[in-house]
């Protein structure tokens, strides 16, 4: 089988094509359960990030490969829910997409719901221009694979996490699950291409999306990349029958 093409020039140009259709698509896709994927990340993320916190300190949270933004929203939701009428509770966001296509739509969404202290950054995840240590929290959705080195990408998302926060990372792993596995496998690989296909126009986006999760690091891989950089209590939590998972864990304090 070819090398899949991973090059950052060719993947750029993929996801700034389909820009205007990804949200529609990957809603309607995934039958609704995108929504409940994020809101199961940012839930586990706020488990473990806000266990042991003084209210008096402001969050700092960084969503790689941020897309049109959809992690940061969901974050800023529960925080509004959550801490919005606390006393001295401060946060901020910084959402990094190396597509400015993707970062243009999730700018309108930021401002259509009125949020606050949130910046986006055009930058590519195996490269983060952010010092060491500056994030409570660092997220990556979907994001992981589309990298030429992932294991790079891992060593990022914990080099800017500030010790003691949080890493997550949310992505799809091909599912051996009895009976569900062979059905979810033939949508993946011959329906979803074919629907993504005739809405976004692009002939190539969902032909990629079920190869590059076929051609995706194994889960005790991105375990160990996160246990090898830093990451205390490296978990992963299977979700929707083994289709994808949540890697999640706490940068070691020093």
């Amino acid at each position: 089988m070819p090398q899949l093409d991973k090059s950052p020039e060719r993947v750029r140009t993929m996801f700034g094509q389909i820009a205007p259709k990804y949200d529609f698509l990957n809603n309607w896709l995934s039958f609704g359960l995108a929504r409940r994927w994020r809101r199961f990340l940012v839930a586990q993320v706020f488990k473990r990030l806000f266990k042991h916190w003084d209210v008096s300190n402001r969050i700092d949270t960084l969503d790689v490969a941020t897309g049109t933004g959809d992690v940061i929203v969901e974050f800023r939701r529960r925080w509004n829910k959550r801490f919005k009428n606390k006393l001295g509770a401060s946060t901020s966001s910084v959402g990094v997409d190396f597509a400015p296509e993707m970062l243009e739509l999730a700018k309108k969404k930021i401002r259509k719901k009125n949020l606050t202290d949130v910046e986006f950054v055009e930058a590519d995840g195996t490269n983060l221009p952010f010092p060491s240590e500056r994030f409570d929290a660092v997220t990556i959705a979907f994001g992981l694979r589309n990298m030429v080195d992932p294991k790079q990408g891992v060593s990022e998302l914990v080099r800017v996490c500030r010790p003691g926060g949080v890493v997550a990372i949310l992505e799809f792993s091909p599912t051996k699950f009895p009976i569900f596995g062979p059905i979810f496998r033939f949508y993946f690989h011959k329906i979803l291409p074919l629907i993504g296909r005739c809405v976004s126009k692009h002939k190539d986006a969902y032909r990629y999306l079920p190869q590059s999760v076929d051609d995706f690091e194994s889960v005790d891989t991105i375990l160990n990349y996160l246990r090898e950089f830093g990451i205390e209590d490296a978990r992963r939590y299977s979700l929707t029958l083994g289709v994808l998972g949540l890697f999640i864990g706490r940068k070691r304090e020093v």
